[in-house]
């Protein structure tokens, strides 16, 4: 009996044994392709067009090279919001959004009970410093001929000072509002002057419509020159100096690096300007994905050749970064290293060659493929 045991424990052994050796083969395939590097997706050009799968080329880096996004803005000063000076309405608009401008041209008539009392203290204190002028003059003739002791001449040229005082502070009030008053125009109507030429970006009344002071009317632009803003990470941005060339492709235009902050703001983005030198099709306050030429990166050695690819190629699978080369008999899943990317641009570390075609879109449809065996 005992051997009969020994005999059936040696049996049942010997074909776990067989069963967990057959699973292991089974397995091995899925494997070795889990963790190659490559992986061949045979597809004909007739299942490429049903899958909405499109190829583009890739570009050589020429070494050094940061991709970040950037805001298309117009340099301080060359951006200027007309606001309302009193409380009031605008009587009659002149200008609208898009229209071109030189400096001092008229944007709106502007209507106001306060403007016309400002106007009225104007001509009050123009007024006191004429008689006030004329007094003193009167007494220095008197003091001249021994009439009138200094004290009476002092006394007269104190309110002559005062009143101009007055005087130069009405003006400056009404300058400040910047309206020019014209004669055909109410007492309490003046024109808003366009304080620089450029472009009315933008308008924020209507005829009639009152409003409060300090209220934006008109936002004018000088967009002969441009800057870029760029928004990177503390760790492009400690690879920045200040003379590096920018350029942004996909609006055949390009800058230079005048400016770079290191500081991090709330959003843990450092900042950094760039002037404009090709304006190419670049409209401000669009937002673009630019390379800088890193001159600290310039001279870092590369163990495999670095390529510009649109980040829509990329694709993440196993913890890796992926693209899809296309070939004869389909794709090839190629996994990369990512160096550098922004919205629309990838820096990547492949084996590939200047001739080399990526898919560009289907890839949600290509990486199922990838997955099917998972």
């Amino acid at each position: 009996m005992f051997t009969s045991l020994r005999f059936f424990v040696r049996v049942s052994f010997v074909f776990v044994l067989s069963v967990l050796t057959c699973s292991a083969f089974a397995q091995l395939p899925a494997i070795q392709a889990a963790n190659s590097l490559q992986v061949l997706l045979p597809l004909n050009a007739k299942q490429q067009a049903s899958l909405g799968v499109q190829v583009g080329a890739v570009q050589a880096s020429t070494g050094g090279q940061l991709l970040v996004s950037a805001t298309v803005v117009m340099p301080p000063g060359k951006e200027f919001t007309v606001s309302a000076p009193y409380a009031g309405q605008v009587s009659r608009l002149l200008v609208g959004v898009g229209d071109t401008v030189k400096a001092g041209a008229s944007l709106a008539l502007f209507t106001s009970p306060m403007l016309g009392d400002a106007r009225r203290l104007l001509n009050e204190a123009s007024l006191d410093y004429k008689n006030a002028t004329a007094a003193a003059q009167r007494d220095q003739a008197m003091f001249d001929e021994g009439i009138i002791p200094l004290v009476r001449l002092q006394v007269s040229r104190s309110k002559q000072e005062a009143a101009q005082a007055q005087l130069h502070a009405r003006e400056a009030e009404l300058l400040a509002t910047g309206m020019r008053f014209d004669a055909n125009t109410g007492y309490a109507t003046g024109t808003l002057k366009a304080p620089l030429t450029g472009t009315v970006s933008e308008a924020f009344a209507a005829v009639g419509q009152r409003v409060e002071a300090g209220a934006v009317l008109f936002k004018l632009a000088d967009s002969s020159q441009l800057q870029l803003d760029l928004q990177l990470s503390s760790d492009k941005a400690a690879q920045l100096q200040v003379g590096d060339a920018v350029s942004i492709a996909s609006r055949n235009a390009n800058a230079k690096i005048i400016g770079v902050s290191r500081a991090i703001d709330a959003s843990q983005s450092a900042r950094a300007r760039a002037t404009v030198t090709n304006r190419g099709s670049l409209q401000p306050g669009e937002l673009v994905s630019v390379v800088v030429q890193a001159k600290a990166r310039a001279g870092l050695a590369k163990s495999e050749m670095q390529w510009l690819v649109s980040s829509r190629a990329v694709t993440q699978w196993r913890g890796k970064s992926w693209l899809f080369v296309a070939n004869d008999k389909g794709f090839e899943a190629l996994a990369v290293t990512v160096v550098s990317s922004s919205d629309d641009v990838s820096l990547v570390e492949a084996a590939l060659s200047a001739d080399t075609k990526v898919a560009v879109t289907g890839i949600a449809s290509l990486r199922a493929l990838l997955q099917k065996d998972e």
